[in-house]
């Protein structure tokens, strides 16, 4: 039985998924995109914004007059920071169905190598070919428990990830709640359930404040430290003006810096909503977490001093690890193949995989060939021209090279 085929599956409808899929075709490439459109931001809690920039967060497309602050600007909404998760959700919903209305919401099960490409399987029973595969997929294959916190009995622990589903249930009004984590997420947990009526500490290995950026600066500290897409600063100059530079750096040395560079840190607006309300122990190191009369006892070391909490629920807000075998749309086999750096894979500086030529991965699982600046939606004006340009080049290399089309020109030579 024949299968239709494509040149390009992109496997995720965020930022990046929606830029590419805009990209590729307006560079004449048939490609099908699949996924629920921005789903990890529409996920977003209610009342919380962007930590990036408004100016920052456009979503790239070959076409004028698609940025975000244009869109703010249209509507009459806010395009300063801060800017709500809604409006920014809402603007790739838009783009979506402006620029990439073609978007599957039949989800990807499985994709695995057949021949020259690849064989995907959706949830609805279908089976095609697809010459290229682009891996646009997030975060949320990839939230990262300590092990302690696994090892709990189910109900006692949840994923800072989870946010919008414990606030709106406002099942832990009146309990107490221990937020570990110094990010954003674990901030923004905080202080939601603080303001739903829990009792809330946030325990923390780090400070947990990124400075405010819009705070008055002497002219000799704005030219020393320019304000980028990521904030301002030497280094985020070079991440934004010179994004190559960091996949050519020793490997130890690029993931060492994608590993603790623009690290989790809360942003400059939620302060107000943390400070002075809800306590916060930093330096920390986790030693224990057991369960006792339905309770969670935490013992954990903050300085030099031991110190032990019984609380009704963990918030683990402690991040996200790439790897490629946590994407159960990959095949065992598929994901064998991959070249990795530790867990995640090893790219070209065009974002293929070394070691499986066709298939593509980008954003946050592209940071340890990268660097940090493709964790961001800022890092997609880097990615998605690279990614696009070399897909079509290597299809028209595939094409030329095909037997049919060497047929051809020899019968006509």
């Amino acid at each position: 039985m024949s299968r239709s085929k494509v040149d390009v599956a992109i496997v995720g409808a965020g930022p990046n998924g929606l830029s590419l899929a805009s990209y590729l075709a307006d560079s004449g490439v048939e490609r099908r995109i699949f996924g629920l459109t921005m789903r990890a931001w529409r996920d977003m809690p209610p009342g919380m914004n962007l930590k990036s920039f408004g100016f920052a967060t456009s979503i790239p497309c070959l076409r004028p007059h698609y940025t975000f602050p244009e869109y703010c600007r249209a509507r009459g909404l806010e395009d300063f920071e801060p800017i709500s998760f809604t409006t920014f959700s809402e603007y790739g919903e838009w783009f979506q169905q402006q620029l990439v209305p073609d978007v599957e919401t039949t989800l990807v099960s499985r994709v695995d190598r057949q021949g020259d490409g690849f064989e995907v399987t959706l949830d609805s029973g279908e089976v095609f070919h697809a010459r290229r595969v682009i891996v646009a997929a997030g975060l949320s294959y990839f939230t990262r428990t300590p092990e302690m916190f696994k090892a709990l009995p189910a109900g006692f622990v949840t994923h800072g990830s989870d946010t919008r589903k414990y606030v709106e249930s406002n099942q832990y009004a009146g309990k107490d709640i221990a937020v570990v984590g110094a990010g954003q997420t674990a901030l923004e947990a905080a202080a939601l359930l603080h303001e739903g009526g829990a009792r809330v500490q946030i325990l923390a290995r780090r400070d947990v404040w990124w400075s405010d950026p819009f705070s008055e600066r002497t002219l000799k500290d704005k030219l020393l430290n320019p304000n980028t897409v990521v904030g301002p600063g030497r280094k985020n100059w070079v991440l934004q003006h010179l994004p190559w530079l960091p996949y050519y750096l020793p490997a130890e040395r690029r993931v060492r810096l994608a590993k603790t560079y623009l690290g989790p840190l809360g942003a400059w607006w939620l302060r107000p909503r943390v400070d002075g309300k809800i306590h916060i122990e930093r330096q920390i190191a986790l030693l224990s977490a057991v369960v006792e009369d339905n309770k969670v006892a935490l013992k954990f070391r903050a300085g030099q001093d031991e110190k032990l909490i019984r609380v009704d629920h963990i918030i683990s807000a402690t991040g996200y690890e790439a790897d490629v075998d946590r994407l159960p749309f990959i095949s065992p086999n598929l994901a064998a193949d991959v070249k990795r750096i530790e867990r995640a894979p090893e790219l070209s500086p065009s974002f293929e995989s070394t070691s499986v030529p066709g298939l593509y991965f980008v954003g946050p699982v592209a940071s340890f060939s990268f660097g940090p600046l493709v964790r961001f939606v800022a890092g997609a004006e880097f990615t998605v021209p690279r990614v696009s340009r070399h897909v079509v080049k290597s299809l028209k290399r595939r094409t030329a090279a095909s037997p049919a089309v060497v047929a051809t020109a020899k019968a006509s030579a």
